[in-house]
């Protein structure tokens, strides 16, 4: 069977138009187990557009099943460069590896190549000696220069990053991100820069990727900007970010906006005046900023909130900020003022096309309803992040947990209603009459219902076998009660086996 990413346009960014004639051919021929076809057609797409990881990937599955896994390795390797994503790599690295040395056809060492570009890493810091070192030590030899601006460190940072052989300047500190970033954007000689910060190490495997994917887009006639991936580091578990904007050429102007939560737009107009490609590339940068043991160091909280405060005072419309302040008073508990943000912000981003996050503005602002049990409220942001991001897994997370509380919510009601029904059943005397099962065990069975739902199943059995014992009849209570009993058997492991005497 054929493997597949999304289907791409040029530069790597996804689309919603028809599949590619040419790709859909290839994987035809793929899965008809036509080899040598699918390495000719898969050859020209990736001659004709190297930047297309779908096409990578065929020419890669063809090139295996020839049995040329050398090469092969190196067409799934420039897939896996444009798409980080991918899910077949543990399993073709499984395949093929070890790979003999072999030599690659001329035809696709050519393919492989591209234009070389200066890359040059940039840096602002502040007081980043314990990690500084091995952050330089792992991207020196990935890129053509390093600049680090300093912001006001007390400790050895400056000292580390001269010794590392970066390029260093001091700044002072304005309380603007986006103002040292760009001072350190003037001070850049290379092409192109990537945008790496103190706490974050280039993985080892990827030094060859930023030289590598500034030649790839280099040549696209427009600016561009890069997606990298932050591989955070939260206690034991390991979380892939791929929204982070690091990476761009120098000459078209592209600059920094904003106080804080800085991103990368165009030279005038703010962050949202003109659209840029943005597709994801396999830089990972592995960030431990995040971490338990390094929190304490990194409270960011309060002060990212007294800036993006300075933000929204300044600019009303400023929707970046409002969404970012959102999330910033949802994490510091602040659930009400992050509410009143959050809903300013999706009201903003109505009429800012370009803002790209609404999808996580209703994210946290459903999240934030939940907490304080508006439900109604939250079910209709779930609903419209559905509806305007299907494709966003997170908006229909967020509308199961509403429609989920919004269950629980009922049951507990039914679990009411079904007592008030015994306890009104009981002292009726009213002109229409009532099933006296309701008294009976009706509205008892009901509360036993709900509570098993609710997964309360101690109340539950007790009313259920209750019921039992005064109306042996009711083999609905009784299949309920054996249905209970199943389910605790299966849950409960097996008795250790006696082992058995060894023979005489």
């Amino acid at each position: 069977m054929a493997r597949t990413v999304r289907t791409r346009a040029p530069g790597g960014m996804t689309t919603d138009a028809e599949p590619d004639l040419r790709l859909q051919a290839v994987r035809d021929l793929l899965q008809h187990a036509r080899w040598h076809e699918a390495l000719v057609r898969a050859r020209a797409l990736v001659e004709q557009d190297a930047r297309n990881p779908q096409a990578w990937v065929f020419l890669g599955e063809a090139l295996e099943h020839l049995g040329r896994k050398h090469e092969a390795w190196l067409a799934y390797e420039r897939a896996w460069v444009l798409d980080p994503p991918a899910e077949w790599v543990d399993a073709a690295k499984q395949r093929l590896f070890p790979l003999a040395p072999a030599p690659a056809a001329d035809w696709l060492t050519a393919a492989l190549r591209v234009p070389v570009v200066r890359v040059a890493a940039a840096l602002i810091v502040r007081n980043e000696a314990r990690l500084l070192a091995d952050v330089l030590a792992a991207v020196q030899p990935a890129v053509d220069e390093i600049v680090v601006v300093d912001t006001g460190s007390n400790d050895a940072t400056p000292d580390i990053a001269r010794n590392a052989g970066a390029r260093v300047f001091s700044y002072a500190w304005q309380d603007d991100f986006s103002a040292a970033r760009n001072f350190a954007l003037a001070q850049v000689q290379a092409d192109w820069v990537l945008w790496v910060d103190g706490d974050e190490v280039l993985d080892p495997e990827d030094v060859g990727v930023p030289r590598l994917a500034a030649g790839l887009f280099d040549g696209l006639g427009e600016p561009v900007i890069l997606r990298i991936v932050q591989v955070n580091k939260l206690g034991t578990r390991v979380e892939p970010n791929y929204d982070m904007s690091r990476m761009h050429p120098t000459r078209y102007g592209i600059r920094w906006w904003g106080r804080v939560h800085e991103q990368l737009g165009p030279p005038a107009g703010g962050v949202y005046a003109r659209a840029y490609l943005r597709p994801v590339v396999r830089i990972r940068l592995h960030h431990d900023g995040y971490d338990a043991q390094t929190r304490g160091d990194k409270t960011k909280i309060h002060r990212n909130i007294s800036l993006l405060r300075r933000s929204v005072e300044e600019d009303p419309h400023d929707v970046a900020s409002w969404g970012f302040l959102g999330r910033e008073l949802l994490l510091a508990g602040d659930v009400d003022a992050a509410i009143d943000a959050l809903e300013r912000a999706e009201q903003l981003a109505a009429g800012q096309p370009l803002y790209a996050r609404v999808p996580e503005v209703r994210m946290y602002l459903g999240e934030a309803l939940l907490m304080r049990q508006r439900l109604d409220e939250a079910l209709a942001v779930a609903e419209r992040a559905v509806a305007h991001h299907p494709d966003f897994p997170a908006s229909w997370f967020l509308l199961g947990r509403v429609q989920l509380a919004q269950a629980v919510q009922l049951l507990h009601q039914a679990h009411r209603s079904f007592g008030q029904a015994q306890a009104t059943a009981l002292g009726y005397r009213g002109i229409v009459s009532v099933d006296s099962q309701i008294a009976q065990w009706g509205a008892a069975a009901g509360q036993a219902d709900a509570l098993k739902l609710l997964g309360d199943w101690v109340r539950a059995r007790a009313l259920y076998e209750d019921l039992l014992a005064r109306h042996p009849e009711l083999d609905p209570v009784r299949r309920q009660l054996r249905h209970m009993d199943e389910q605790i058997t299966a849950l409960r492991p097996d008795p250790p086996r006696t082992p058995e005497p060894a023979p005489m």
